[in-house]
């Protein structure tokens, strides 16, 4: 480095200085101009702005995998999730040191009325209240999520791992446990036969269950159960009691737990009644301060009631980007519509009896029913084998009345009406889920009228019809002027179908060339293709980080995890898409992953240090000036291709934009964790400053003309070969310009 071109930071900073002074007074600092920079964020055609003109990046983290459940379970309460408030602070500078510039806060309807309809947690919403303002104070946006997986945590089963003991967090569950005496089953055993628990296969959880809605609503769209009895969320053959339906749920222990979205009758029959109650069940009413209300009505009209004491402590807030209305919603009835089908040819049998020929050609004709809508044939091929595998279809009207699913007294309330069930699975998204964002964006906005309202679409078949024909989708509802798209992407990483299963194990070469574009791009086409191209983000994708097994992951510093991260950042990257990653959870272990289902996500490891950060901790613009056009980042990850006598452009950073919009500066967050020897800036034009305390680039451009492209490279030290262009070199609060 020639000491010719040398220039200290005192030098600098005093023509800083004398820019600003000119501009924004003498007593202007950097943290003025940080604390000036979280402003609300508005829409713009397929973008989000500040209030000051400039393009916002949502780059987030999911906080957190361990809010699915409480912190205390008598009573019920959720403070503390995703972190206690006194470390808070702690964890917010984890965040912002790693760059994350958005956090989707997850919360439950459990969280906010956990335990009667009306009775809202005032000491949960004060929390949530808290971190929100405390969030901004570290200038990092939140999107409030209204989470939900599989209906509800009251929807489970319980196991005895004996291997390990028990580890559930409540104690009527330990005790349930105990009591079951199912010798050599594949995922429950009992204490009391040591011989029988050897034999047994240990589960690796003990406990498989959703998250959302209250043991109350879970109760009114049960009726006939006894949710949470004695014997609710054992393994059926363990209650002793008939009809065993009535005591405990049809859940699945299965290691891919997402299977039970459309394998378990009860949470089909939860799901139906809170989205399309008033079709399927129009007898079913509930009073309500001397108002009868349909069941779906009913429902859902508390579920938005618990959106408005959230947006009604939240608004005021600068730092809310938004409210995602509802995590995942479910838009397919598998299990719903076969039970649909086989009561319709079942009570018209003899005896209400099916026979087995009859019960494969049912199956075959609703399977080629799910192809002709848009289910690929490998897909409905591995539906039937899980189907006949679990002897999950019905074969007598008896069997159909005993499930719940149709209740024996003729005049039940209960019934389902039949041909509204067996059509549930038909254009979900525009029957059903577009008047359900319709209605709860609507009370969000009466608290929060510059609301921006995040919608996804339902887990279910296709809204593009097949090869664009008879294509029915959801459109913008009426009167969401400023909406975003939110749906979710993960590769292939999950547990093969099954109970029990080992992490999958991966080996470097096998992710090493994916490429994740193509799919994404199928994931985000809802946006263009029905609801007037919003704004998209990625709200959920991840990755496992105990491929192998924990400790082999440990060991091989969770390399494949890191590739797989990687692999996603570049196609973001390449689309500049928002992207929110799933997750960063402070209570991650070695045996419980984030502690829901031990699923290990959490960008934090066990030591509570952050993992694969190589991966996700990367430079990108918080804010543009101008209309952003590319953007790259070459990680230690990427695959190389060498030039001769050319290094690799190991953690380049670059970013193009548009003609500059505003005099406010773009932003760049540049990772320490990269750039730990400085990092040199090539700028096509202007000039830039760097906050060293808060690892950001401010970078003014000086052309003005239309059509003016600007651009931003950085790159660590290492042999030039000629690239000597550069116009700073920045470490810490030392700076060095280049005449």
């Amino acid at each position: 480095m020639n000491a010719s071109t040398r220039r200290i930071w005192p030098r600098f900073f005093a023509l800083l200085l004398s820019f600003l002074v000119a501009s924004c007074g003498s007593d202007y600092t950097l943290t003025d101009q940080f604390e000036e920079d979280l402003t609300r964020i508005t829409t713009h055609l397929s973008y989000f702005k500040d209030a000051h003109g400039r393009y916002l990046f949502v780059h987030g983290a999911n906080v957190s995998g361990s809010s699915k459940f409480p912190t205390v379970y008598k009573p019920i309460s959720y403070v503390g999730k995703p972190f206690p408030l006194d470390e808070a602070d702690w964890n917010f500078q984890q965040l912002q040191r790693l760059g994350f510039n958005t956090l989707r806060l997850v919360m439950t309807w459990e969280a906010i009325e956990p335990n009667a309809p009306g009775e809202y947690d005032q000491a949960y919403l004060d929390f949530i209240e808290a971190i929100v303002a405390k969030a901004n104070e570290y200038g990092i946006y939140c999107l409030m999520d209204m989470h939900q997986d599989l209906f509800s945590r009251h929807i489970n089963q319980l196991f005895y791992d004996c291997s390990d003991g028990l580890s559930l967090e409540d104690e009527d569950d330990i005790e349930k446990a105990k009591t079951c005496s199912l010798p050599k089953s594949q995922w429950a055993c009992c204490a009391q036969d040591d011989s029988e628990c050897k034999s047994a296969q240990a589960s690796p959880n003990n406990i498989v269950r959703g998250d959302g809605a209250p043991k109350w609503v879970v109760q009114l769209c049960l009726p006939e159960k006894e949710v949470y009895g004695d014997s609710w969320g054992l393994p059926p053959d363990c209650v002793k009691k008939t009809p065993k339906s009535k005591y405990t749920t049809d859940f699945f222990p299965f290691t891919l737990w997402g299977i039970n979205a459309f394998l378990s009758l009860d949470v089909n029959r939860c799901f139906a009644t809170f989205f399309a109650g008033s079709q399927i069940y129009p007898e079913y009413k509930v009073m309500e301060d001397g108002v009868e209300k349909n069941i779906q009505v009913y429902l859902q009209d508390h579920f938005a009631e618990a959106w408005r004491q959230v947006a009604r402590r939240v608004s005021k807030y600068p730092n809310v980007l938004g409210y995602d209305i509802l995590n995942e919603p479910t838009g397919i009835y598998i299990l719903f519509t076969v039970y649909a089908l086989f009561w319709k040819e079942a009570s018209s049998a003899p005896g209400g009896m099916l026979t087995d020929a009859q019960v494969n050609e049912l199956l075959e004709d609703f399977t080629e029913e799910l192809v002709r809508q848009g289910t690929s044939q490998e897909a409905a091929k591995k539906l039937r084998d899980v189907l006949r595998q679990y002897d999950l279809l019905p074969r007598s009207t008896a069997q159909i009345v005993q499930s719940g699913f149709y209740p024996q007294a003729a005049a039940s309330e209960y019934k389902p009406d039949i041909n509204a069930a067996l059509a549930l699975n038909l254009n979900f998204n525009r029957n059903y889920l577009q008047p359900f964002h319709k209605k709860v964006g609507d009370v969000i906005l009466e608290e929060d009228p510059d609301a921006i309202l995040f919608v996804e679409l339902s887990l279910g078949l296709s809204d593009t019809g097949l090869a664009g024909m008879m294509a029915f989708p959801m459109l913008r509802p009426e009167g969401f002027h400023q909406m975003a798209y939110a749906p979710h992407y993960y590769t292939d990483i999950y547990p093969e179908i099954g109970m029990n299963k080992n992490p999958r194990v991966f080996t470097v070469e096998e992710k090493f060339f994916r490429d994740y574009t193509s799919e994404i791009q199928k994931a985000i086409e809802p946006s263009t293709f029905s609801l007037g191209n919003p704004p998209t983000v990625i709200g959920e994708f991840g990755t496992y980080f105990n491929f192998g097994g924990i400790e082999t992951s440990m060991a091989q510093d969770y390399e494949v995890s890191s590739v797989v991260l990687d692999r996603y950042f570049e196609s973001f990257e390449k689309m500049f898409l928002h992207h929110i990653q799933w997750c960063y959870s402070p209570e991650n272990t070695m045996e419980n992953g984030e502690g829901w289902n031990k699923e290990d996500f959490s960008l934090l490891g066990p030591d509570r240090k952050p993992r694969s950060a190589l991966a996700y901790s990367r430079p990108y613009p918080r804010f543009l000036s101008g209309k952003p056009v590319s953007m790259h980042f070459y990680s230690d990850f990427h695959y190389y291709d060498p030039d001769a006598y050319i290094p690799d452009p190991r953690r380049e950073f670059e970013v193009t934009f548009k003609t500059r919009e505003t005099d406010a500066p773009s932003e760049i967050f540049v990772p320490p964790i990269q750039y730990p020897d400085g990092f040199y800036v090539y700028l096509s034009d202007g000039h830039c400053y760097y906050d060293p305390d808060r690892f950001i680039l401010y970078y003014y451009p000086h052309k003005l003309d239309p059509g003016t492209l600007h651009n931003l490279r950085i790159r660590p030290p290492y042999p030039d070969y000629g690239d000597r262009d550069w116009k700073y070199f920045f470490r810490g609060k030392e700076v060095i310009t280049n005449p």
